[in-house]
This record gives structure tokens, C-alpha cells and sequence, in this order.
């Protein structure tokens, strides 16, 4: 059915495409004030509260159990996060690290791991509080572009803004589960709106957005390259055109440096080597085991070949919207529905042709970024370049609001159109989805290790195998999350965890693939399992098994 609906609604919006494009029409003030898309001051503020509270609502709506389980690299910023609010460390002990250790060859951005520190301070510990930071984060990057449209083109399209967010499917999957990319394009809209404020009304505002920006720096790691190169051609357009001065500009970065500063010179340690700088307020990092440059075209093997690549990457990651990770994007649905894309164009089209007193130039020059970062980031994918998202949703809310205002009828139809396919994704997460994204967020794992440590034994087994065969460092992660470990028993330094006291956590905790070998050498000790379900064959009747979907918890009888 969604298939059908995707058809149909492609076409539709194929053919108003055409029809637009014949008619020549533009964003005007007379388009602006046009009889088909009248509003009063109370329906428009009834309609905006409407879409506000039915977008925070499917937010929250089972927020917390859909998606079930939990992310790895969301448990390992939860891990870090528990050890910055308890001792000010990661879990390795790191005093205020710039920067995160990750999974040894790469590295993890810290913001996400210091906001949910804090709201561990608030709210004590739980997966739901873990999760609340992306999806606030999320709900302030969905007013910021409302009132950035708002500010730039008028309340209606500030309003059509309001409501394409709202039933965005990009916006509301990555907002109800946790990593640490997903905060870039929520804070680098923060600083586009009060950099817009900035240049259009005061110029305080500007100042403003270098916080945003600055912060952006520490929400993921491709912001060393895309942030700058943003700034530094907003800086050399507006200060040609004369809206921004030497001074504005000097003080503007003077306040993005003293914010960023910490991980600008985390990246250079890690470029050239140098050992980790230890201060009081704050630890820059070696890493010596990192691979993040492969990440980037410039240091790649075949510079002109993996261009292609990353190109084809782009192509198919926005405009075809090709199927992504399983939780990056639902089955049908893509990040902006398939049938918008034409509207896109409209909106890229339209805003090209237009002069308006506002300020429109920030939007190309995020556009620029966005292809920016697809094409220097190696096999780009929905997180590795969702700061291109906000504003393909610009461009789509100025092409629907051409079609609208320049088509009978449209406004009924489009709108129709979109409450439709937007009732069908949110019936298929909450139901379809929701049984099947489990298994990637290694639902039952929490379950099966909450039994057997229940079970008091000295030791146990963990498979090594919940994301691959080998990969212990996921089942390892995931342990300290649902275990909320403590940081200093991890680290060897006590044997007290959670106000009990165990063995140490070397002698407790064995991640390795379970195999008929591992189970006879262990038999005769006090131990519990937890297990992939395709293990159990490997257990007699003298064990209990109980399972857990993908997971089991074995115990002896």
C-alpha cells in the first residue's frame, strides 16, 4: 500500500512541478498576501499549536520503548556520561576529555555524553533519561527552523516550516533514540537562526550564533571540516556585500575559538601526533589507534575515484533517498518522502530567481555545506550527513508553499497528500518497525543480563557475538550500560559496584563467542551465561535456559 501511495503521490507532485515551472512564478510579496492562502492571527495560531503538540506527541508517544534495546554507541556516550556526572571522568578515568576514546580505532564526540551527564545529576540513570538530551536537542533544532523560515519569508511559510518538521521522517526517527551525530544538525540550525537574526536585525545575534556553532564542533567529527568551511564563506559573502565588518568578524571568532577551541587542538594532536595535553579543565587526547582520516576524501588511496564514490553517495542518500541503516529510515518512507523532491526543486528554483528584502543567502550557503560534506566524507549515509536535512526541508516547505499559492486547489491536495503518507509511517513504526528494529538495538540483551546477575554467581559469560562474531567490545559496552556501572569498578580501582561487592571486573566479566570448549571449562565454576539463542544447542539438561528473543540467560539448576 505504501508503495501504491508513493506512486500516486509522485506523480501528483511531478505534474504540479510542471505546472509551476510553466506558470515562471516567484516568491513575491504579492504570492505573499495571494487570496488562496489567507490565515487569520487566531486560526494561524491554533493551526501552530495543533502541529506543536501533535509533533512533540508522536515523539513521545512509547518514547523510551520504541526502538526497544538500546544502540551501542548510544550506551557507550550513556557509559561515559554516568562517569562524567559521578566523577568528572570517562569511564576509562580521562578527566574532562575533549574528546572521547569510542571503540579504540576511532574516536566519539563528547556533547552528547556531558548533556546526558547532566540529566543523570537531574534524573538519576535510566534509558529513558539517556534518551531524553537527543530528543530535546531534536525538538529545539524543529523550533529554531520554524522561526528561521518565520524570520526570512513570513509567518505562512513559517507556518507550512511548522508542520513539515512535524511529520518529517527523518526528524522524528533520529529524535527518539540516541548517537552522538544526530545533535550536528540540531545546534548548526541554532547558529543559522540567530546568525540570520544577526545579519538582519541586530547584530548581537551574531555573536549568539557562535555559540551554536562553537558546540556544534563537539557533536560530531566531521564538524573539523564542514563548521569552518560554512563560517569562513558566510564570512568572505556577507563582509563583500558589506552587512558584516573586520571587527564583527574578529570578535565572532574569537568567541567560536574560546568555545572550540579544545577539540580544534584534539584534532591537531591526533594529526601530528603529539602527546595528550592534561589541564585542569580539560584533557586533550591522543588516540593512538584512530582511523577516522580513512573517513575523509583527502586522505583516501585514489582521491578522484572515491570522489565518484562519494558523489554517488550523496545522490543516493538525499535526492533517491535509497534505503539506509534500519534506523536511519523506515521501509517507503525515505528522510523526506519520496513524492517531496519535487517540491525541493521548485523551492531551489523559485528561491534562485527571487529578490527579497530578506536574507536568503544563508540557506545556499548551508546547501553548500551540505554537498560540502557529502562530498568529502567517504560512503556518506543519513547520520554521516544529516547536516544537509534542514535545509532540503527549506527548500521543500518554499516549494510547496510556490505550489499552493499558485495552483487551485493545491493546498488541500498537497496537504492531504502528506497527512496521508505521515499516518501511514507513524502506524508502521509504532507497529511493523517497532517489532523489527529490536533486533538492531540487540533487544532482550538488558533482560538476559539483568537474570543472570540476579542469580548471584561470581562469574559470568557474555557472548561476544551481538553484533558479529568477535565483536567484544559491543557486548562489553552494552553490559556497563544496562549494569550502570561504576566507573572506578571498571577501572580495577574497587570491588564495590552498584553498593556490592563482586569480584574484580576482569575475574567477573568474560566476553568471548560461547562454544562447547568454553562451557566444559567452566562447569565446575560458579557462572552464568548470557548467550546468542542459536547457543543454547550447546547446553545439556543440566543447565536453565530462559530466552530473551535474540539473547538467553543460562543458569545452572
Amino acid at each position: 500500500m505504501v508503495r501504491l501511495f508513493n506512486c500516486f503521490f509522485l506523480i501528483i507532485s511531478i505534474v504540479l512541478l510542471l505546472r509551476v515551472l510553466l506558470k515562471k512564478h516567484n516568491i513575491n510579496e504579492k504570492e505573499k498576501n495571494s487570496d488562496c492562502f489567507q490565515i487569520d492571527n487566531l486560526a494561524y495560531k491554533i493551526l501552530l499549536i495543533t502541529i506543536i503538540i501533535i509533533g512533540v506527541l508522536v515523539r513521545l508517544w512509547q518514547f523510551g520503548v520504541i526502538p526497544s534495546g538500546f544502540n551501542q554507541d548510544g550506551a557507550m556516550a550513556a557509559v561515559d556520561g554516568l562517569a562524567l556526572a559521578k566523577y568528572g571522568t570517562d569511564r576509562f578515568g580521562t578527566w574532562l576529555p575533549a574528546h572521547l576514546y569510542a571503540w579504540g580505532y576511532s574516536q566519539m564526540s563528547s556533547l552528547l555524553a556531558y548533556l546526558i551527564a547532566l540529566f543523570i545529576k537531574i534524573f538519576n540513570f535510566s534509558p529513558i533519561v539517556v534518551r531524553l538530551p537527543q530528543l530535546l536537542v531534536s525538538i529545539m533544532g524543529g523550533i529554531f527552523f520554524y522561526l528561521f523560515m518565520k524570520d526570512i519569508f513570513g509567518k505562512k511559510i513559517g507556518l507550512l516550516a511548522a508542520f513539515f518538521v512535524a511529520i518529517n521522517p527523518w526528524h522524528f526517527m533520529q529524535s527518539r533514540w540516541t548517537l552522538e551525530a544526530n545533535l550536528l544538525p540540531h545546534f548548526f540550525m541554532g547558529g543559522l537562526y540567530f546568525l540570520n537574526k544577526g545579519i538582519t536585525q541586530k547584530k548581537k545575534y551574531i555573536y549568539i550564533s557562535m555559540i551554536f556553532f562553537g558546540l556544534s564542533m563537539y557533536c560530531y567529527g566531521i564538524a573539523i571540516y564542514t563548521i569552518p568551511f560554512f563560517l569562513i564563506l558566510t564570512a568572505v559573502f556577507y563582509y563583500v556585500k558589506k552587512q558584516i565588518n573586520i571587527k564583527e568578524i574578529l570578535i565572532s571568532i574569537c568567541i567560536y575559538l574560546l568555545i572550540s577551541w579544545p577539540f580544534i587542538l584534539t584534532m591537531m594532536v591526533n594529526f601530528f601526533k603529539w602527546d595528550t595535553i592534561k589541564l585542569p579543565f580539560v584533557t586533550i587526547q591522543y588516540f593512538s589507534d584512530s582511523v577516522r582520516s580513512n573517513d575523509i576524501l583527502f586522505f583516501s588511496k585514489s582521491i578522484g575515484k572515491q570522489f565518484c564514490i562519494n558523489l554517488g553517495s550523496l545522490i543516493n542518500t538525499t535526492i533517491l533517498q535509497r534505503k539506509d541503516l534500519p534506523w536511519n529510515d523506515i521501509t517507503g518512507f525515505g528522510t523526506m518522502y519520496y513524492f517531496t523532491i519535487p517540491f525541493v526543486i521548485i523551492g531551489i528554483i523559485s528561491l534562485s530567481k527571487v529578490e527579497l528584502k530578506e536574507n536568503k543567502y544563508l540557506i545556499f550557503l548551508a546547501l553548500l555545506t551540505g554537498i560540502w560534506t557529502g562530498l568529502t566524507t567517504n560512503y556518506v549515509n543519513v547520520n554521516r550527513m544529516n547536516i544537509i536535512y534542514y535545509t532540503i526541508m527549506m527548500f521543500a516547505v518554499i516549494g510547496i508553499y510556490q505550489v499552493m499559492t499558485n495552483i487551485k486547489y493545491a493546498k488541500l491536495l498537497v496537504t492531504v497528500m502528506y497527512i496521508i503518507i505521515f499516518i501511514i509511517m507513524i502506524n508502521t513504526y509504532f507497529t511493523t518497525y517497532a517489532k523489527e528494529i529490536g533486533k538492531y538495538f540487540y533487544e532482550g540483551f538488558g533482560d538476559a543480563l539483568n537474570k543472570v546477575e540476579s542469580a548471584g554467581t561470581s562469574k559470568i559469560y557474555i557472548t561476544a557475538d551481538a553484533q558479529g562474531v568477535g565483536y567484544a567490545a559491543t557486548s562489553e559496552i552494552l553490559t556497563m550500560f544496562y549494569n550502570k556501572m561504576d566507573a572506578k569498578y571498571f577501572q580495577g580501582e574497587t570491588n564495590i559496584n552498584n553498593g556490592k561487592e563482586y569480584l574484580p571486573y576482569k575475574e567477573r566479566y568474560h566476553y568471548l563467542s560461547i562454544t562447547p570448549d568454553v562451557i566444559d571449562t567452566t562447569k565446575d565454576d560458579d557462572v552464568a551465561y548470557v548467550i546468542m539463542n542459536s547457543d543454547k544447542q550447546y547446553f545439556n539438561d543440566d543447565y536453565k535456559i530462559i530466552d530473551y528473543g535474540n539473547f538467553c540467560a543460562v543458569t545452572k539448576k
